[in-house]
């Protein structure tokens, strides 16, 4: 995890993010401040609405549906 920092280039503001990774200091470009606000504010608001929970019915097949033993074992023999 690392720090978000905002620089100002000819007039515009962008984002990096600065952070350690074995011992060396790293700058990783991640976009301009506009567009990293407007997606901010954009999750934010599905978040309040719970728009980014699996919901049930949008695509066939996906939705969580209870099952009678869980898919995760279902590869293990039965004894």
């Amino acid at each position: 995890m690392g720090i978000f920092v905002v620089k100002k280039i000819k007039g515009h503001y962008y984002v990096y993010m600065e952070y350690r990774e074995r011992g060396k200091y790293k700058i990783k470009y991640v976009g301009p401040l506009e567009k990293v606000m407007k997606e901010y504010f954009e999750l934010k608001r599905q978040f309040k609405r719970g728009g980014l929970v699996d919901r049930p019915g949008f695509e066939p097949g996906t939705s969580r549906m209870p099952t009678e033993r869980s898919a995760r074992l279902s590869y293990r023999p039965n004894h």
